[in-house]
């Protein structure tokens, strides 16, 4: 998207001190320009259509939307636009699940110049930036059992986490409450947990029914 000499950068992130520290580092590498910041992860998608950035650093925990589900609106509309997840949590599962959706390399906010310039040398570059961590989408790792889940067996988990009970989910989408709980059945087997629960809690963990 870059018309100049410098990549366009956008920081997201709701804490000021954090965008202000990494606004000035980025600003501090030859050939970067920070264009814009927002506070929250529903105001990226209006961002990117404004600044049209070449680079979006992304923070995972944002109010109103978090980064993984703002960065998936971002590339259905502007795939090539380069997505840089930055977090203060650096867990397998985190960075296995941005890489999925897309990102284009994830980056712990107590990286120093140096690393930061790497990656974003990096990712502008079209490479990708995971140097420490195994990103192999394991088929038994609990993101991959999510999305073996049907698109009734989500509904139902979904009405499950707002406290909703079987008979009442059943009464909610029109079948029988034996249908439900034979669906809650297959969503626990197929996400290997004990009980709803669980399987409310994984989903929930990676946003998966929002």
């Amino acid at each position: 998207m870059s018309t100049g000499s410098s990549h366009r950068v956008l920081i997201c992130d709701d804490h000021w001190i954090v965008r202000s520290a990494i606004r000035q580092q980025i600003n501090e590498l030859p050939g970067f320009e920070v264009v814009g910041e927002v506070a929250d992860g529903a105001s990226v998608t209006s961002a990117v259509r404004k600044h049209r950035p070449d680079l979006v650093l992304v923070d995972i925990e944002m109010p109103k939307m978090n980064g993984i589900a703002a960065m998936g609106h971002v590339l259905s509309r502007w795939p090539e636009t380069r997505v840089l997840v930055f977090s203060a949590h650096e867990e397998d599962d985190l960075v296995r699940l941005a890489a999925r959706e897309g990102a284009a390399g994830f980056l712990v906010k107590s990286a120093d110049l140096e690393q930061i310039r790497a990656a974003c040398e990096t990712v502008v570059g079209g490479d990708r930036w995971f140097p420490d961590w195994d990103i192999r989408l394991d088929r038994d790792d609990e993101l991959f059992r999510l999305r073996s889940l049907s698109e009734r067996e989500r509904q139902i988990l979904s009405l499950l986490a707002t406290g909703m009970k079987a008979p009442a989910v059943a009464e909610k989408i029109g079948i029988r409450p034996a249908t439900v709980y034979t669906h809650v059945r297959n969503v626990i087997s197929k996400l290997g947990v004990d009980n709803r629960t669980q399987a409310v809690a994984i989903a929930t963990r990676y946003d998966f029914l929002s």
